[in-house]
């Protein structure tokens, strides 16, 4: 039963998430992303699908036994469903900037995260190193936001994740 219900959601999410707007990349800059970050994995070994609701809405750390690496980086996750549901759509579970802080980089510059800081918007998975941070940029995360892709462009050479 576990089996046929973790096959229906991640055809389920396949399905809604094709008609959902990605910026997928196929050469990524991964030089340019934050090391320390990805190591031992990325997002310091969290799994990334656990941001979001349909992983739980709560982040947690992800198992060295599942693994899947993408682009060049290696994520854990917490569960073979939360794998599988990357699989489907890295795009839409991979940190916004590289694994920088989204405030940070929003001002110009590369700051470390703590990846139990963050914001998700839409589809975005914002990361921040302090609480004040996390505040200053959702006080206006368009505007925010767009700072930040455009420093992020620049920086990289790469489109935002959207």
């Amino acid at each position: 039963m576990k089996t046929f219900k973790t096959l229906w959601l991640i055809s389920s999410l396949a399905l809604a998430l094709t008609s959902f707007s990605t910026n997928a990349q196929e050469g990524r800059n991964v030089s340019a992303y934050n090391q320390p970050a990805l190591n031992p994995a990325g997002v310091y070994g969290y799994d990334p699908v656990s941001y979001f609701a349909e992983g739980g809405s709560n982040p947690v750390k992800g198992s060295a036994s599942i693994t899947h690496s993408h682009s060049g980086i290696t994520y854990r996750f917490s569960s073979i469903e939360n794998r599988e549901m990357f699989k489907v759509m890295p795009e839409r579970y991979e940190p916004t900037y590289g694994h920088y802080c989204a405030w940070a980089m929003a001002q110009g510059g590369k700051v470390n995260i703590d990846p139990t800081i963050f914001t998700i918007d839409g589809s975005r998975l914002h990361f921040f190193i302090a609480r004040r941070a996390k505040r200053n940029f959702d006080r206006n995360i368009p505007r925010f936001s767009g700072q930040a892709d455009n420093n992020w462009r620049q920086f990289s050479g790469e489109e935002p994740r959207l």
